[in-house]
């Protein structure tokens, strides 16, 4: 863009994309800035009137830069304004719309567009088809970026997208307007389609007339923007004194009426209404304003199917538009029933559905008047800002409350200790707040009386006398058990028995085999064969035999052999003792003991010691060794010295059938065999034998209840707490 002197026609130069050849041949012939140069002057009483005219509408419009009334109708105004100064076809305004690409906080969103923001006149962009329109896009963008106020030649025809033109018949004045003035791309654009054929003198005194209406506005939109950042602030205070209200109740029933009524309020809509989506099924749990619920009715159904929509993440929430058909005046005129109907049919509809999270439960319903006019296609920012807070706080005072009522008796506790009437919160009145008081003090009565009621209730039951018990674990087994050993090396040949079998004194219950003996057994046999025939040789001999000193000889080794001989004799009786004691015969009767006996030993090889099965006395005396932990054998060992020790034995299988047991003496200190925490043993003589069906049971685990006389539950419930106590106190006493 370059500046020209009053004779020369305007020209554009493209500065935010690179010339071409081809791209020339699409470009506008001539276009403009306006210098500081004042256009010819007319004589007579006409300018004079002109001049009255312009210097009104500057004043009007200087004035309405501190107007309230709303950026819309101010813009309104403004375009109004500046087509009646202008003589102008048309104008349009143009805002800059953000890029949606996620961006740091610290980075400001990139503008990759304009959108209309109001249009005026007879020519305006409406005209231009799709491939126009793409080209003045690009002339928006190329403005914005030099910043600079330009008049713009009519270029019709202008089909190149890359290269920026105005495709309108007439020449267009453009003027950025920022509200930052730090920002680097304007807020709006102002394009005024001019009268076609001026000359560049009035085209600049036009620009320079627009540049100082774009200067008015961009004052306006700092204004607006100020007041904007105010009523953001004072609706985050509002929604932090909401968020705290919803906090200070403890009933999930009043948050949700809480919550409507707070939305309400602070949006303006006229109703909310509040669903909770389980499992795919919304539930309407709350509608503003409203203290019953008919959720079989028209509206209801309304909500219900408003919730089912799906719905768009925009920014931090998400939300979509429902699209209404209004209705008009004759279709309410049909009959007389249909119009009963209609008269008492909600003058609301649902307009909104918005939440915080796609997965979230919870869907907000918003309302507008069937008959309201604007339909817009996004929530605006403030009341963004007041939904998404209130989602936040709602939902963390809810769940809150919730966790509360998932405790026993925590719905009966926040009912009690909530004041008498949620709406109180809102109440603005002397006479509302004189309510109010009452009833926060009517609340923390009646939560003093329930914490002076739990504490004398709690003292009654610290104070109640209990049966002092101690659980133990112990292990139940017989007295007199009979275990059978290998006396040897010998390999399990035959079993007699089976587990449980009842058996007398002197039955067999199994055979053993020992190689080892039998390989002995078998040589020293030989040997000794092999000596007597030795003996018979000798004998011989010495009586065919006549000298004397042979035969004396001959009689002295017959007698060292005789020697060996008696010597394997002795063996063979002890090998015969060994084989003997390999056969095993009950010594009692009694019954046996020996699971899976079969499995474990037929054909087995054992080592001396090994054990083979066991034998349970026939009417033995059955004990329970039960392991005391340390901290409880004060306690038992002083009921066994006031002969009040008592005590119940029952198997983990059946806790409800137990026996008694007498308590017989104290034993070492060993490990819980359940716990491995150290204990001492505790032996107790059971009144019965423990049995599974008709067996009876060895080193069976039980569960041991022993009953040391009286105490209170508080002395049983911080016992441990006040032997630790002094413990720690006694060092120092």
């Amino acid at each position: 863009m370059t500046t020209t002197v009053a004779s020369e026609p305007f020209l554009f130069t493209p500065g935010m994309s690179e010339a071409s050849s081809g791209a020339s041949a699409g470009a506008p012939s001539g276009v403009g800035r306006s210098p500081a140069i004042e256009p010819n002057r007319p004589r007579g009483g006409g300018l004079d009137q002109a001049r009255q005219e312009i210097s009104q509408i500057v004043r009007e419009v200087a004035a309405a830069r501190r107007s309230q009334d709303g950026r819309e109708q101010y813009l309104r105004f403004l375009a109004d304004r500046v087509m009646r100064a202008m003589a102008a076809h048309g104008v349009v305004i143009w805002r800059a719309v953000d890029d949606e690409t996620p961006q740091p906080a610290d980075v400001h969103p990139a503008v990759h567009s304009y959108r209309v923001e109001h249009r005026l006149g007879t020519v305006t962009d409406l005209q231009f088809d799709d491939t126009a329109m793409a080209v003045h896009d690009r002339l928006l963008l190329e403005i914005a970026g030099q910043n600079e106020p330009v008049v713009v030649p009519a270029t019709p025809g202008a089909s190149d997208q890359n290269v920026p033109a105005n495709p309108a018949e007439n020449p267009a004045a453009i003027v950025p307007v920022l509200a930052d003035p730090s920002a680097t791309l304007p807020d709006l654009l102002i394009e005024v389609f001019l009268e076609p054929g001026g000359s560049p003198a009035s085209q600049r005194g036009s620009l320079r007339f627009l540049a100082q209406m774009g200067d008015l506005a961009g004052e306006y939109l700092r204004a607006d923007r100020l007041r904007s950042l105010s009523r953001q602030m004072k609706i985050l205070q509002e929604c932090h004194n909401a968020s705290e209200r919803l906090a200070r109740l403890t009933a999930t029933r009043a948050i949700e009426s809480a919550w409507v009524d707070s939305v309400a309020r602070l949006t303006g809509f006229p109703r909310v209404a509040l669903c909770r989506v389980d499992r795919g099924r919304p539930q309407i749990v709350a509608v503003s304003f409203v203290d019953r619920i008919n959720q079989h009715s028209e509206s209801a159904d309304e909500i219900r199917a408003a919730v089912g929509i799906a719905l768009n993440r925009r920014g931090t929430l998400a939300y979509a538009s429902l699209k209404n058909d209004r209705r008009r005046g004759g279709d309410r005129r049909e009959a007389s029933a249909a119009d009963e109907q209609q008269a008492n049919r909600s003058a609301v509809t649902p307009r909104w559905v918005v939440t915080d999270r796609l997965d979230s439960k919870w869907r907000l319903v918003l309302f507008d008047p069937i008959n309201a006019s604007r339909q817009e296609s996004e929530l605006p920012t403030e009341i963004r800002m007041v939904i998404e807070r209130l989602l936040v706080g709602g939902h963390r005072a809810w769940m809150a409350a919730h966790r509360v009522e998932t405790i026993p008796f925590g719905r009966w506790w926040s009912r009690l200790s909530a004041e008498d009437d949620e709406s109180t919160v809102a109440l603005q009145d002397s006479q509302a707040r004189h309510g109010r008081a009452k009833a926060i003090y009517s609340a923390a009565r009646r939560r003093a009386g329930l914490i002076v009621a739990i504490a004398l209730t709690t003292t009654l039951l610290l104070c109640l006398p209990i049966p002092s018990l101690v659980p133990a674990t112990g292990l139940i087994r017989p007295l007199e058990l009979d275990t059978y050993h290998a006396s040897t090396n010998a390999t399990v040949e035959t079993l007699h028995v089976i587990h449980g079998q009842t058996v007398s004194a002197g039955d067999l219950l199994a055979t053993l085999v020992s190689r080892d003996l039998t390989e002995r057994k078998t040589t020293l046999l030989g040997r000794r064969a092999v000596l007597i025939q030795r003996r018979d040789q000798l004998n011989h001999a010495l009586v065919s035999s006549g000298n004397m000193t042979s035969g004396s000889v001959e009689l002295q080794s017959d007698q060292e052999i005789i020697e060996e001989i008696a010597a394997i004799d002795q063996q063979l009786d002890l090998i015969a003792k060994s084989e003997a004691d390999l056969i095993l015969r009950a010594r009692r009767d009694g019954r046996v003991d020996a699971w899976r006996l079969r499995e474990r030993l037929a054909g087995r090889p054992l080592q001396r010691g090994d054990a083979i099965l066991n034998v349970i006395a026939e009417n033995t005396t059955w004990v329970v060794d039960a392991t005391i932990p340390q901290r409880r054998v004060a306690r038992v060992d002083g009921a066994m010295e006031a002969s009040c020790l008592t005590a119940d034995v029952s198997t983990r299988w059946a806790p409800g059938r137990s026996q008694s047991a007498t308590p017989h003496r104290f034993g070492p200190v060993v490990a819980d065999p359940v716990d491995g925490t150290p204990g001492v043993v505790l032996r107790l003589t059971l009144d019965a034998a423990p049995k599974l069906g008709d067996q009876p049971l060895t080193e069976t685990p039980a569960r041991v209840a022993i009953r040391c006389g009286q105490t209170s539950l508080g002395w049983f419930l911080f016992e441990d707490v006040i032997n630790w106590v002094q413990t720690r106190v006694g060092v120092y006493l």
